[in-house]
C-alpha cells in the first residue's frame, strides 16, 4: 500500500514538473516574473461623525471626539494641544498600497496657527510630517499624497495632527478624516 501511495504522489509530481515545462512556469525565470497580485485597495474612514471601526484615540493632547457643534451635522474632534502635544488615532498596522492621499477637514479657533500632520510607523511618526497653517475662517480641506508624508505603499498603524509649536495651541476641530 505504501509502496502505491508513493508511485501517485511522485507521478503528480512528474506531471507538475513536465506541466511548468510546457507552460513557461518553470526555474528561476519563473520566479522572476511572477508579480505578487495585489487587490486594489478601498478608502480608509479613520473618523466621519465617530472613530471607524478598529481606530482609537491615543492622543496626548485634549481631544473630545464626536462633539456637537453649532447645530452642524458635523461630529468633529476638538482638540486642544499644548506645546508639540497632538491628535493621535491608532490603529493595527495595515499597508497603503493603492490608496495615494490622506484628506481631512480641520478649521482652528484663533488665525494664522500651525500643526504638522504625521503618518506613523511602529509606533513613530515617519520623517518630517506635513506643515499646514490653520485659521479660524471655516473648514480647510486638507489633501496630503502620502508620498510626501513618507509612506506611500508602506505599513502605518496611526496618525497625528501634532501642535507645531512650543506654546498652547487654542481648540481646533478635525473631521472626515480618510486615506484614499
Amino acid at each position: 500500500m505504501l509502496k502505491t501511495i508513493m508511485l501517485k504522489t511522485m507521478a503528480r509530481g512528474a506531471l507538475l514538473v513536465a506541466a511548468s515545462f510546457a507552460f513557461g512556469t518553470h526555474g528561476a525565470a519563473a520566479a522572476e516574473d511572477a508579480s505578487p497580485v495585489v487587490a486594489p485597495a478601498q478608502a480608509v474612514t479613520v473618523y466621519d461623525t465617530a472613530l471607524a471601526p478598529g481606530w482609537e484615540n491615543w492622543s496626548w493632547a485634549k481631544a473630545e471626539l464626536s462633539i456637537e457643534l453649532g447645530g452642524s451635522p458635523r461630529r468633529p474632534i476638538k482638540v486642544v494641544a499644548g506645546p508639540w502635544e497632538a491628535l493621535y488615532l491608532h490603529h493595527a498596522g495595515f499597508n497603503t498600497m493603492g490608496l495615494k492621499r490622506l484628506s481631512l477637514l480641520i478649521q482652528g479657533s484663533v488665525p494664522d496657527r500651525e500643526v504638522r500632520i504625521f503618518a506613523i510607523t511602529d509606533g513613530k511618526p515617519v520623517g518630517e510630517g506635513k506643515l499646514l497653517k490653520i485659521g479660524n475662517t471655516g473648514w480647510t480641506d486638507v489633501q496630503v499624497p502620502l508620498a510626501t508624508l513618507g509612506v506611500e505603499d508602506k505599513m502605518i498603524d496611526g496618525i497625528w495632527v501634532q501642535n507645531a509649536s512650543a506654546t498652547e495651541l487654542p481648540k481646533f476641530y478635525v473631521t472626515d478624516i480618510r486615506l484614499d
